[in-house]
C-alpha cells in the first residue's frame, strides 16, 4: 500500500509541470456579437439625421450606436437651429481622431460630475474662449471724421 502511494505521489509529482505546461485549448472561440443595429436597419429618416456619422458606423459598438439612434428619434422634434447644431457637431466630431475623441468623452464625464456652479463657470470660460477664437470686427470709419494734414 505505501509503495502505490509513493509511485502515485511520485507520477504526480512528474506529471504535474508536463500538464501545467501544456496549453489550454479554448472550448470555444468565442466570436464577439456584431454591433446592432447596421447601417441598412435603420429607417431613411435615420439614415438622413445620422449621415455624417455613416463611414465611421461600422467602427461603433452597440452602446453607441443605441445612442445614436435616439439622438435620430428625437430629431423631428428639435428646433432647427438645434437640428443645424447637431448635425455641424456630428460632422466635427467624425474629424476628431480616436485619441481626440476619447479625450473629449473624458472631458465630457468630468465636467458632468461638477456642481452646477461649477459646470456654468467653465460654461462661460468656454464661451469667452470662442469668443476670442472668432475674427475680430474691423472697427467702423466715418470717411467725414478722417482729416488729411497738409
Amino acid at each position: 500500500m505505501v509503495k502505490a502511494l509513493v509511485a502515485i505521489v511520485l507520477g504526480l509529482s512528474l506529471a504535474a509541470p508536463v500538464i501545467a505546461a501544456a496549453p489550454l485549448q479554448p472550448k470555444a472561440a468565442i466570436q464577439p456579437k456584431p454591433a446592432k443595429p447596421e447601417w441598412t436597419e435603420l429607417t431613411p429618416a435615420q439614415q438622413t439625421v445620422l449621415a455624417p456619422l455613416k463611414d465611421d458606423w461600422k467602427e461603433l459598438d452597440t452602446l453607441r450606436r443605441a445612442k445614436w439612434v435616439k439622438v435620430a428619434k428625437a430629431y423631428p422634434k428639435m428646433k432647427p437651429e438645434q437640428q443645424q447644431r447637431l448635425q455641424a457637431q456630428m460632422k466635427d466630431w467624425t474629424k476628431l481622431t480616436p485619441e481626440q475623441r476619447r479625450v473629449a468623452r473624458e472631458n465630457y464625464k468630468t465636467i458632468k460630475k461638477l456642481p452646477p456652479e461649477k459646470r456654468e463657470q467653465v460654461k462661460a470660460q468656454w464661451q469667452q474662449y470662442q469668443q476670442s477664437l472668432a475674427p475680430k470686427a474691423e472697427p467702423a470709419t466715418d470717411s467725414s471724421a478722417t482729416t488729411t494734414s497738409q
